[in-house]
């Protein structure tokens, strides 16, 4: 997990960003579990030196990584009973790609389904990896754009520090701003891969004559080697034929 901490000097304000980056052959419950920890700890004031052991913690620290960790379980449970198709447990141990198109047709996402899916993956003995790329729009000098910004869902753009570049030009600037994030589930020579970008979680891509948020498709299968799907993930422009799309809901919920 990278942690930005950015201070306005000006006014005192600050703000901390998480980004969960790319990692490999990771449990996906402790992966996540330790992410969720820290990041908790870190929001509710738990000193750096203290989490890097530099320092001894003290009682209100632990209180604090306890109660945590007790919501994370929480969460862990509320996972663990969410139901996942049967389409997408049938992925694991199937060797032919056309059983597997079929087996996601007609299916349907949403993170909770998608979490309930690593966990499931895990105990059927596989291991998470995650790899993204991104590309800001060509033509826009970074000096000029504010540490963070945002676009409220009413379209009023939201920043964080100073900036020359009016609200339009910052929206245009998220609207072709170029990100894909790939989750990877291994065992052995097995693999199935699940990516989405930007365009297609704000369903900007059509797919079966509408525009709908959707997340890609892709395994060991299909005969292209890992390596090259992950080389493919990294490009600003990645081909990889014509992929199974699985349609998601509830994004951003």
């Amino acid at each position: 997990m990278i942690q930005r901490e950015i201070i306005n000097k000006k006014t005192g304000e600050k703000l901390i960003m998480f980004e969960d980056g790319d990692f490999e052959y990771e449990k996906p419950v402790k992966h996540y579990g330790d992410g969720f920890i820290v990041k908790q700890m870190l929001l509710r004031g738990i000193p750096n030196e203290e989490l890097n052991g530099d320092k001894k913690s003290s009682e209100n620290s632990r209180q604090i990584f306890i109660e945590a960790t007790i919501h994370w379980q929480e969460m862990i449970q509320k996972f663990n009973a969410v139901e996942v198709p049967n389409g997408f447990l049938k992925l694991f141990g199937t060797n032919k790609k056309a059983e597997q198109e079929n087996l996601l047709r007609g299916h349907i996402l949403t993170p909770d389904i998608l979490m309930g899916l690593l966990i499931k993956a895990e105990e059927h003995g596989y291991t998470l990896s995650q790899y993204s790329s991104e590309f800001s729009q060509k033509g826009v000098d970074l000096s000029k754009m504010p540490f963070a910004y945002k676009v409220k869902e009413n379209g009023e753009v939201q920043t964080f520090g100073e900036t020359e570049l009016s609200d339009g030009q910052l929206k245009q600037a998220i609207e072709h701003r170029k990100v894909k994030v790939a989750k990877i589930l291994d065992k052995g020579d097995e693999w199935h891969c699940f990516f989405a970008t930007f365009k297609s979680l704000r369903g900007e891509e059509t797919w079966l004559g509408e525009k709908q948020p959707h997340y890609h498709y892709i395994s060991s299968a299909f005969g292209i080697d890992r390596a090259e799907v992950v080389r493919q993930i990294k490009l600003e422009k990645y081909k990889l034929g014509n992929l199974p799309h699985i349609k998601l809901e509830d994004y951003g919920n």
